[in-house]
C-alpha cells in the first residue's frame, strides 16, 4: 500500500542518490612539497672545480636556524647550474628532485639575483609545454662583487602567464615550495 510518507521518503533518497551520481570527484591539489635542504652546485663551463651553495634547515621554520654555505665564485665565469632538493628526516634523506622533474608543469624556480649587475641567469630545461623549470640553469658572473641570490620554487602556479619573469611570478599565483636567499661573494 503506498504511503504518501513513504513516497516522500522514496523521492528524497532518489534525488540524493542521482545528485550523488552526477557530482564530479574534485582533482587531488598539488601539496607544497616538504624540502628542508636546497644544494646549488656551480661548475664552471670552462673546467675548474664546482662550488656548491647548500641550504639546510632538518628541524623545519621555527626550529633552529638553517645552515647556509655559499663559496665565492669566480667574476667574469660562465656556470652550468644545477639545483637538488630534498627533504633530511631523522637521519634520512628524501630525494624531492625526482618529483619536481615529474611535475615540472606544475613548477617553476626563480632566481632573483641582487644587484642585478652581480651576474645573470638564464633557464636550461623546460617542462612538456616549453616553460622554464629551473633544475638546471645557466649563470654568468660579472666583475667582482657582492649581493644575494635569491631561489623561490613555486608550484601551481599559472606558467602561461603574460611575461611571467623574476619579478612578478607571485602575480602568476601558486604556492612557495622553498625560497632560500644566498649571500654571493664574486671574486
Amino acid at each position: 500500500m503506498f504511503n504518501l510518507r513513504t513516497g516522500f521518503y522514496a523521492l528524497l533518497l532518489t534525488i540524493v542518490v542521482l545528485s550523488g551520481c552526477n557530482r564530479k570527484d574534485p582533482e587531488p591539489e598539488n601539496e607544497k612539497e616538504e624540502i628542508n635542504r636546497m644544494e646549488v652546485v656551480f661548475t664552471p663551463v670552462t673546467g675548474g672545480n664546482s662550488v656548491t651553495f647548500l641550504f639546510s634547515d632538518p628541524d623545519g621554520e621555527g626550529g633552529n636556524p638553517p645552515t647556509i654555505t655559499a663559496p665565492p665564485l669566480r667574476a667574469r665565469t660562465t656556470y652550468n647550474v644545477t639545483i637538488t632538493l630534498s627533504k633530511d628526516k631523522d637521519g634520512k634523506r628524501e630525494d624531492k628532485t625526482a618529483e619536481i622533474r615529474a611535475e615540472a608543469d606544475e613548477h617553476q624556480f626563480f632566481f632573483i639575483i641582487n644587484p642585478a649587475t652581480l651576474m645573470t641567469h638564464r633557464y636550461d630545461d623546460v617542462d612538456k609545454n616549453n616553460r622554464p623549470l629551473g633544475l638546471r640553469n645557466i649563470v654568468e658572473t660579472q666583475a667582482a662583487g657582492s649581493g644575494t641570490m635569491r631561489i623561490v620554487l613555486r608550484h601551481d602556479l599559472n606558467k602561461a602567464f603574460p611575461n611571467l619573469n623574476n619579478t612578478n611570478f607571485q602575480q602568476a599565483g601558486g604556492e612557495t615550495d622553498i625560497d632560500v636567499t644566498f649571500p654571493v661573494t664574486v671574486q
